[in-house]
């Protein structure tokens, strides 16, 4: 450090002189080890016999390997058929949501009135706890002849009325980004409103439509409070899993948890080039 007497301004600290130097890479292994973390030991559960799960001191390793909780999870017809009831609900609540939720989306950026108007039923929506809800909806449906159905139409229905909110919150930005002249340009050669729609905004939307499609359905797939009060008898997965933790089937229960992420992350993985290509336009704008 230069002596002040002489006039020299005084040195900085260099901050790496410092022991411990925390940058982005670390914190980015710490997040992604604390997510990891419960995976492995989700899936060391689900192919390892259940003494494992409770030896102590902990086995981090497995030492035995077994395939029976898989298994169990397709020998009962109980549970085969959550996994296909479930599949259909998230999928059919993910498709409603998002063409709906787009359409909202697309309303509300190109009208004033609907924009705010959306905006504040959006909010309510998101405040309003769905426990108050819930009996009213349930009484609905048994009107209906949709309560606790063999194919869970009823559920689907209000899974997909959950997610529209959240639909049209994602995508809502990616239609203000789409240019007004292109849709004019449209319609001076006599394009109407869905078909300028269809082949101007939505492909260039695609990215943000993707994103609402995966965060519906896992939202559908991951659902507990209304999949427990609806569908009493003919049960998705989330309530099949609660029973199962609740009787101490350690080994079963984690079978079928790690059942519950395959179809979330093959969802996520077949709209990726999607999802990236949504990400690249979002920074470019």
């Amino acid at each position: 450090m230069s002596n002040p007497a002489s006039g020299g301004a005084p040195r900085r600290a260099d901050p790496r002189s410092n022991g411990l130097i925390i940058t982005p890479v670390v914190i980015e292994g710490i997040v992604i080890l604390a997510a990891a973390l419960p995976t492995y030991l989700l899936i060391k559960q689900a192919l390892t016999p259940e003494l494992e799960s409770f030896a102590w001191p902990p086995q981090w390793l497995p030492s035995d390997l077994t395939m029976a909780h898989l298994k169990s999870v397709y020998a009962l017809a109980e549970l085969r058929s959550a996994v296909v009831l479930s599949v259909f609900v998230a999928t059919a609540a993910a498709l409603l949501s998002t063409a709906l939720g787009t359409m909202l989306a697309y309303a509300m950026a190109r009208r004033e009135r609907l924009r705010q108007a959306g905006m504040a039923a959006i909010t309510a929506t998101r405040l309003l706890p769905m426990i108050a809800v819930a009996l009213p909806l349930a009484l609905a449906l048994i009107r209906l002849r949709l309560y606790d159905s063999t194919t869970a139409i009823g559920l689907a229905l209000i899974h997909a009325a959950l997610a529209i909110p959240l639909t049209a919150l994602t995508t809502y930005s990616a239609f203000v980004a789409v240019p007004r002249e292109q849709e004019e340009a449209a319609f001076l050669d006599g394009a109407s409103t869905l078909r300028t729609f269809l082949s101007i905004d939505v492909p260039q939307a695609r990215g943000a439509i993707a994103a609402a499609l995966v965060l519906s359905f896992i939202m559908s797939w991951d659902e507990f409070g209304f999949a427990l009060l609806i569908q009493v008898t003919h049960r998705t997965l989330p309530p099949m899993l609660y029973y199962y933790t609740v009787f101490g089937d350690v080994g079963p229960a984690s079978a079928l948890a790690l059942v519950m992420m395959l179809p979330a992350l093959a969802v996520i993985i077949a709209l990726r080039p999607m999802l990236k290509a949504g990400l690249t336009a979002g920074a470019r704008r």
